[in-house]
């Protein structure tokens, strides 16, 4: 989601520019929050599917931290100038080679799952001209796909897109990140190389099963202007598809889990960087399996068509008749764990993957792009328009609303009004102002073929967005991942699997994932009928009402051109701005500290004792996290003593720690660490460690220090 701050930016930088409906679906009980099912694993966690196929595939798998600067950096995702006070659980990116037995050259795919906001072109190519550096020409842009899993309490400031840059401002203005930008990237490449390096004959296996209650329509009414929507039980997507990857000899070696919904259920108030409901699922599987059977196990768990579809249960900050929890952490544990107990159920439960592996690439230039009759439902032929974002985009969806008065969902050209008492909005003289301010905006860059879209922001004219889009279609035997650089409604994904399932159908392809958020990012994509209604989904849609079109034409040409082996040209080459220079906040001048005290030196001791559930809190006098972003490491260690000797027990890439900074004066840093303690972590001893870095400001040296609380039991 990208919200209004850029609104608020845009008429800063130039002043000529600028009733719910309840779903059917419900979530679970309340009781049932965090209650992950550690039965199902219980037997079956190191043995193959019922079924065992052969090994007619090599497979690999990979993880790498990507996790940025901790401190003083914005958050992309909800873009309402989040800064970044610390971390709650580490970002990482997943890597999964597959490639056939019999021509592991020729056919293999790449796909990469990272935990960030959107995937921006800008990454993608750096990372494939690294990995030709080391490779040559085995990967490539048409055989990787990288997709983002969209959280929105991540690092930003890596795209090379002014808009997405905006997005991504911090209290300073900067929006852009080398720092974050390099830790992604390298992180990213690690995890292709593990998997290229542990490349195997292994086996694959796939299950599908319903997760139902877990996600809700936040535009339902949009959703049902759709005169398809009555053919269909559920106004999300709520089916969980898995792909099981496997060694020869049965050893588990990772999973990747494709389920609709949008990774927010961390609040735009959160300010620690977390991997959010998708994480915590994550971190629960490798743990459950890797604990039993494989240390080295990946779980992926990657988005789908997410477009509208939010947590049934809401978040601490949702918009009225969304509204979650106020306890963050509590919305996260019920999101992730509802993920993670129906992949553990699918776990078993796969049949073996069969068929060719194979891939098809290009890019295309969607400003003014053709879409043929035959894709316009009646419309004839159609051509796409120059990107722009909607008044209602500046609302904001409802779990991460702007609260700037005066505006709303469903702001079309018709129905807008400056002085409006019929739409149940803000009609104080600040919102009446608002929108009058929005009307000058549009009086100078208003664009007829965004038809119903009152434009907003005009951010192709303005060159602020890429008009080159990539567009990619993976087949792992048969099963199909349809990548595409957007957010795809529910019913936009629908579409798709339906038009792509039919020209694959007939060479054994029965299984389709919309993968969204792969290659680069351009905004929402809304049916024409939803497109229509303006929500905050139509007026994301940038290319205009027919750009869901214009995507469905390319996907059914990429598959009539796998489906009968013909390759396919891109009609365009991607821009690449790694040469320019962007914006960034200044880095770390120096660290500084009273001089009584010590680097590491503890200001707050834990308490002697603690109960289960109970939260541990230690303050140390620490550094920047800047110096030093820990890379595979950690800013903090839970320790228990065994035996006389401290072991690690838990460190920051856990979900229930928490590493927070704080700036004094100048140069002084106060770092605090929780551990919400489990109710199932061990009786016993321990202590809270924390490590960091601070930089002379005579020499600019870096220097590690170490700090190390008194001890503390848990009963």
């Amino acid at each position: 989601m990208l919200l209004v701050s850029l609104c608020a930016t845009t008429l800063a930088l130039n002043s000529s520019a600028c009733l719910y409906d309840p779903d059917e679906s419900q979530p679970d009980s309340p009781q049932n929050v965090a209650a992950v099912d550690s039965s199902v694993l219980s037997s079956k966690t190191a043995s193959s599917p019922s079924t065992s196929p052969a090994s007619n595939y090599l497979v690999g798998v990979g993880k790498a931290d990507i996790t940025g600067a901790a401190a003083e950096t914005g958050m992309f995702g909800y873009a309402v100038n989040q800064v970044v006070e610390g971390l709650n659980d580490r970002l990482y990116a997943r890597a999964f080679i597959i490639a056939q037995n019999d021509q592991p050259e020729q056919s293999r795919i790449v796909y990469v799952s990272a935990d960030m906001g959107a995937m921006f072109v800008s990454v993608k190519l750096e990372v494939i001209k690294r990995l030709q550096a080391e490779f040559g020409s085995l990967y490539n842009d048409d055989n990787v796909m990288l997709t983002a899993t969209h959280t929105h309490v991540g690092n930003s400031g890596y795209s090379h897109q002014r808009l997405y840059q905006i997005a991504s401002q911090d209290d300073t203005g900067a929006g852009y990140s080398r720092q974050n930008f390099d830790a992604i990237v390298d992180g990213i490449v690690r995890s292709i190389r593990q998997a290229h390096n542990r490349l195997a004959p292994g086996k694959l296996t796939l299950a599908q099963g319903k997760l139902k209650g877990a996600t809700r329509n936040r535009s339902l009414s949009a959703y049902q202007a759709n005169p398809d929507a009555k053919d269909f039980d559920n106004s999300v997507n709520d089916v969980m598809t898995q792909l099981r990857l496997d060694a020869a000899d049965g050893t588990p070696l990772g999973l990747i889990n494709w389920f609709a919904i949008h990774p927010t259920s961390f609040s735009n108030q959160f300010s620690h960087l977390s991997a959010d409901n998708k994480g915590y699922a994550q971190w629960g599987a490798e743990a459950k399996i890797s604990q039993r059977s494989n240390p080295d196990f990946v779980a992926a768990f990657a988005n789908a068509d997410e477009g509208d579809v939010v947590a049934a249960g809401g978040n601490a900050n949702s918009a009225p008749g969304f509204e979650g929890s106020k306890d963050e952490w509590q919305n996260v544990i019920r999101d992730g764990s509802l993920q993670l107990n129906k992949a553990l159920e699918l776990w078993d439960q796969g049949k073996p993957v069969s068929g060719p592996i194979d891939t098809r690439a290009r890019w295309i230039n969607l400003a003014g792009y053709e879409v043929a009759p035959e894709f316009t439902q009646g419309a004839g032929k159609q051509t796409l328009c120059l990107p722009a974002r909607g008044y209602s985009f500046a609302p904001g969806a409802e779990n991460g609303p702007s609260n700037i008065p005066g505006v709303y969902e469903g702001m079309t050209r018709k129905s807008l009004r400056l002085s409006d008492s019929v739409n149940k909005v803000d009609t104080s003289l600040l919102g009446t102002a608002t929108r009058s301010a929005f009307g000058i905006v549009s009086s100078v860059s208003q664009d007829d073929c965004q038809a119903e879209k009152p434009v907003l922001l005009p951010t192709g004219y303005w060159g602020w967005v890429n008009k080159e889009q990539p567009v990619q279609l993976m087949r792992i035997g048969n099963l199909a991942l349809i990548g595409i650089p957007a957010e795809p409604t529910t019913m936009v994904g629908r579409r798709l699997r339906e038009a792509v399932g039919n020209e694959l159908a007939t060479s054994g392809v029965d299984t389709l994932v919309v993968a969204g958020l792969a290659n680069n990012y351009s905004g929402y994509l809304t049916t024409r009928e939803e497109y229509a209604q303006q929500h905050y989904e139509g007026a994301s849609t940038e290319f205009g009402p027919y750009q869901a079109n214009a995507y469905l034409q390319e996907y059914v040409t990429l598959a009539q051109a796998m489906r009968d082996g013909v390759a396919v040209t891109s009609d365009v080459t991607p821009p690449d701005r790694s040469k320019q220079n962007f914006a960034e906040r200044p880095g770390v001048s120096y660290d500084d500290k009273p001089a009584q005290q010590q680097w590491g030196q503890v200001l707050q001791q834990p308490n002697p004792t603690y109960k289960k559930g109970d939260t541990v809190q230690v303050i140390f006098r620490g550094a920047h996290p800047k110096n030093n972003l820990r890379t595979e490491d950690s800013f903090l260690i839970v320790q228990r003593l065994q035996q006389g000797k401290w072991v690690d027990y838990k460190k920051d890439n856990d979900f229930d720690t928490t590493y927070s900074w704080q700036r004094e004066k100048v140069a002084y840093s106060r770092v605090t660490i929780d551990w919400r303690i489990s109710e199932d972590t061990a009786s016993g001893t321990y202590r809270i460690v924390h490590q960091g870095d601070w930089k002379n400001g005579w020499d600019d040296t870096i220097t590690p220090y170490k700090g190390v609380s008194h001890s503390f039991k848990v009963e």
